[in-house]
């Protein structure tokens, strides 16, 4: 299945992504910006993470422009079906003119969208570093609420660094659209 987020699709990792998810995860740049860090990747290790991938644990999508290049990836891991939440989590990696504004809170609503309307969860929160203020707005422009500070969690680049935790609940996500919704009318 693939998941229509307006201006970005997000489909199904395949067999031939894997030389670009060996590079988004190596690159030093996306590591520094990520909460977790990274032991460099082979093309074989890469393999097989992908051969043992289990999407009933977690959802890995890749962004694709509609009609260009992919973009990155968005994921919800850490999905408890019990409780109906999970972790969200993405990568960003494109050239220059391969993505516009609002490519990335496309595929972030639209993986909201299928978190609550499809998997039928509850909440879904993330953690983004401290330093780390385009995550921070990109969370924001999509709802979620800011909930705390996790004080010095991550050491990165020789230093402590706090996360800050986001999240958002379906009834907020779902009086976001429909205020977006009327504001389009």
């Amino acid at each position: 299945m693939i998941i229509d987020a307006n201006s970005v699709i997000l489909r199904a990792i395949e067999e031939k992504d894997l030389p670009y998810l060996q590079d988004m995860i190596n690159d030093p740049d996306i590591e520094r910006m990520t909460v977790g860090g990274c032991f460099p990747v082979s093309a074989d290790r890469q393999k097989r993470w992908f051969d043992g991938y289990d999407q009933q644990k977690e959802l890995r999508c890749m962004i694709e422009v509609k009609g260009g290049a992919t973009i990155g990836m968005v994921i919800l891991n850490e999905i408890d079906w019990r409780n109906r939440t999970a972790s969200l989590g993405y990568k960003t990696k494109a050239a220059p003119g391969e993505r516009k504004h609002g490519n990335v809170d496309d595929a972030v609503m639209g993986i909201l969208n299928f978190a609550f309307n499809e998997l039928g969860l509850e909440c879904v929160y993330e953690t983004v570093l401290d330093y780390n203020l385009p995550s921070q707005r990109l969370a924001e422009r999509c709802g979620m609420k800011r909930d705390g500070v996790l004080r010095s969690r991550i050491y990165k680049n020789g230093e402590r660094h706090d996360l800050i935790s986001y999240s958002i609940l379906k009834a907020e996500f779902l009086a976001l659209c429909q205020n977006r919704q009327r504001r389009l009318l």
